[in-house]
């Protein structure tokens, strides 16, 4: 009986047993489903029209500075931000002083130039999911009040703004962005003359290793091609094409980028005409920054060369 009722549970323990580890004869041992590859291809994110192109941009002029300028900032324990700067352009000395306060769904912020110029800009996020809208304007430009909007959504940015006088502009932009691929459009009018003052199209594309743009602007007559690629996390390679077909000109510019282990960073680019240009930036602390820039053309050594610098303070 004890042999029987072995047998019998030893059955029932086979039949229990999956039928691809009974053939094998070996015990139950499941496997981990080997995992998918992780897509390599970047999502990248959501776009306005004014961000295509940007990522040349940031390359190619991004950081560059032929004046000498210098900026300090401070914040209040109330939450006040000041910012003071100052540049000298040539024999011209120009600065201005910020203040700006941000609060839940609000902010502010008010700016004087050294010309007696004050602008105020108050935005408020409030209203809407994904709603934003500011007013903006400047003493003593009359005109120069604005009412402008900028609504986000998951696949789109739209954004736009009126002027606040009794003949106003009308500017409109959007981008539709998804999987990494944006398109985007942008158009200004004009009630005084019943003119459309501008249009613009763009598209922009971003892959795991690089992020492509074209543009056509300036109401067709200028085409804008722009591609930066990513070498390693610390280094890229860019550049732009640009196509005058009203002139029948085009112009290039190449760039490179590159962060060093110290936290510096070096640019350098160079166009068609041969005025290359270098960019070193360094932290002094965690609350200063320098930069220099040379700007010399490589086809005229004997040419003086430019020489800017930038100093940013936070206390």
């Amino acid at each position: 009986r004890h042999t029987q009722g072995s047998r019998s549970n030893a059955s029932k323990r086979e039949l229990k047993t999956p039928r691809h580890q009974r053939a094998t004869g070996r015990s139950a041992h499941f496997h981990t489903p080997t995992a998918l590859p992780t897509a390599t291809h970047s999502m990248g994110k959501l776009l306005s029209f004014g961000e295509l192109g940007k990522a040349a941009k940031d390359l190619l002029s991004g950081g560059y500075q032929l004046n000498q300028k210098v900026t300090a900032s401070t914040k209040t324990d109330a939450g006040v931000d000041f910012t003071v700067s100052g540049v000298k352009k040539d024999d011209k000395l120009d600065g201005d002083v910020k203040i700006a306060k941000k609060c839940d769904g609000y902010s502010a912020d008010v700016k004087l130039t050294g010309d007696s110029k004050v602008s105020t800009n108050f935005s408020y996020t409030k209203l809407a999911p994904g709603l934003k809208v500011a007013l903006s304007g400047s003493i003593p430009d009359k005109a120069s009040g604005k009412l402008s909007f900028d609504y986000t959504q998951d696949l789109y940015v739209l954004k736009g703004n009126l002027g606040l006088s009794s003949t106003p502009k009308a500017e409109v932009s959007i981008g539709v962005g998804h999987s990494g691929v944006n398109l985007g459009a942008e158009a200004g009018y004009c009630t005084k003359t019943s003119e459309v003052t501008k249009w613009s199209v763009g598209a922009a594309y971003a892959m795991a290793d690089g992020k492509c743009s074209l543009l056509v602007v300036d109401k067709g007559d200028t085409v804008k091609a722009g591609y930066v690629h990513s070498l390693s996390g610390t280094t890229s390679v860019g550049g732009e094409v640009i196509r005058k077909l009203g002139a029948g000109t085009t112009t290039f510019t190449l760039g490179a980028a590159h962060k060093m282990e110290n936290g510096a960073s070096a640019k350098a680019k160079i166009d068609n005409a041969g005025i290359a240009s270098i960019l070193y930036e360094s932290e002094l602390s965690s609350k200063a920054k320098t930069a220099f820039t040379v700007q010399f053309d490589s086809m005229n050594l004997n040419k003086s060369a430019k020489v800017g610098m930038s100093f940013d303070m936070k206390a």
